[in-house]
């Protein structure tokens, strides 16, 4: 994953989370757990009601064992297919059975 990564280093990322939470940002730093950085971060928040809801959260750290899906964000292709305007319900969480 790390070299992965690395490609991506002073990039937009989205990285959806264990908790369903979808967080865009540039990527700062990661570690080999996959702790996250991200700076000029924002939550989307969706809705079924409204147009996604965009929360600042400034610099942000994700931990890696909260990191669901991270990939590359392409700004032109969201506004082209018109990504700002989805409703849509919430993500759940991610359900891991242990044991």
């Amino acid at each position: 994953m790390a070299s992965t990564l690395s490609e991506w280093n002073d990039k937009q990322v989205c990285v959806i989370t264990c908790d369903g939470r979808s967080i865009v940002g540039i990527l700062a730093g990661y570690d080999q757990l996959q702790n996250l950085i991200l700076k000029e971060a924002s939550e989307r928040v969706y809705s079924p009601d409204a147009d996604p809801e965009t929360v600042p959260l400034g610099l942000y750290v994700i931990r890696g064992d909260n990191v669901a899906i991270i990939s590359d964000r392409d700004e032109d292709m969201e506004a082209s297919t018109g990504l700002s305007s989805v409703r849509a319900e919430p993500l759940e969480s991610v359900v891991q059975n242990v044991g």
